[in-house]
């Protein structure tokens, strides 16, 4: 790999990326006795596509998803030293019965440490919230491994993130100190936001706003003070819709939503320095981390001039670029230590 972290300043960390482990698909194809109902399809002439149970639209994999020199050359190219990276959102898995999500997460996880796990990236692991004592099995394993932060979807498996078969789940994050990145999915929104590109404009902050809200409400942060929850896309609508989330717990008889705010934090894929200064302001710069969505069509083109242009300080674009995801994903901690690669995962598949 080319380039590395500039020596003698804080690197520039963007929290919002996305990369497959290259050799993943091909490792499917061998593994079809433990996924028979996880294939690797063509889309079109040439690209791949993945089908799994949950995905009503199969989409093909976008160019660079799976090629850390491709992400590499854009963060050069952008002024960008390390990338905290996560699988595609599309292929979380939960829809999985729990032998094959427990199989598919183990491969994924175990793939991602051996083949992105570098001076620059530093991925997420996934868990197989279909199933919860193979989810709190899995975040123990992962942070053996050497991760520091999990990503997760919006909901799991047909359930709220509220649920109270997950509760344990959250517990075990909040007591390993994993972060938890939460995305939002292609594939959970309404109906209404089928087309013109209303499912990534849309639909995937709507589905943000619906499992956070709950999530407060529900009084699952509030009873996990130790959960670190990074929101994509700006968090959605909830820092707008505070105000509205206070209100309803004044008259509903629900968690006041401020008893869970320090859970929160945000990424700058808001594409307008008015709108992250807003973020800012609701939340403090300390909560508000760089991130790009690279390499999907949707990311923020230029992703450091937002910070720069919102005029927020020089500390606070320290922060934004760099300390919040230092001390969120604990970058210096994790680079220090060797990856601790199961020893059966060359077996897998």
């Amino acid at each position: 790999m080319t380039g590395s972290p500039i020596a003698n300043r804080s690197p520039v960390i963007d929290a919002h990326g996305h990369l497959v482990p290259p050799s993943l698909l091909s490792r499917i194809g061998a593994a079809r006795r433990f996924l028979p109902d996880v294939e690797v399809v063509r889309h079109g002439d040439r690209l791949s596509a993945l089908s799994m149970p949950g995905l009503d639209v199969i989409r093909p994999v976008v160019e660079g998803l799976t090629d850390p020199s491709f992400a590499e050359q854009w963060m050069n190219e952008h002024g960008i030293d390390g990338q905290v990276v996560a699988t595609w959102a599309d292929w979380f898995g939960y829809e999985l019965g729990a032998a094959q999500g427990a199989y598919w997460t183990r491969l994924v996880n175990d793939l991602q440490m051996e083949e992105l796990r570098s001076k620059r990236f530093l991925p997420l692991a996934i868990l197989p919230l279909q199933d919860t004592a193979a989810s709190i099995a899995e975040a123990a394993r992962a942070h053996d491994l050497g991760y520091r932060a999990v990503t997760i979807g919006c909901s799991a498996a047909g359930d709220e993130l509220d649920n109270v078969r997950l509760e344990p789940v959250w517990e075990a994050l909040a007591g390993l100190g994993l972060g938890v990145v939460m995305h939002p999915s292609y594939h959970a929104t309404d109906q209404r936001t089928s087309g013109l590109g209303l499912p990534n404009t849309v639909g995937r902050p709507h589905d943000t706003d619906i499992a956070v809200a709950r999530l407060l409400f529900s009084g699952v942060l509030k009873r996990n003070p130790g959960t670190k929850l990074l929101l994509m896309h700006g968090g959605g609508s909830i820092p707008l819709l505070w105000g509205r989330l206070q209100r309803n717990a004044a008259i509903a008889g629900v968690e006041d939503p401020d008893s869970g705010r320090q859970s929160l934090w945000l990424d700058t894929v808001v594409y307008r320095p008015d709108a992250l200064r807003f973020l800012v302001n609701e939340f403090g710069s300390d909560r508000v981390l760089l991130g790009s969505d690279h390499p999907f069509p949707i990311r923020d083109p230029e992703p450091l001039a937002i910070v720069k242009n919102a005029n927020l300080g020089q500390r606070a674009e320290a922060q934004i670029l760099s300390t919040n995801a230092q001390e969120f994903f604990q970058w210096h901690d994790v680079r220090a230590r060797e990856p601790q690669l199961p020893a059966t995962h060359k077996e897998i598949a």
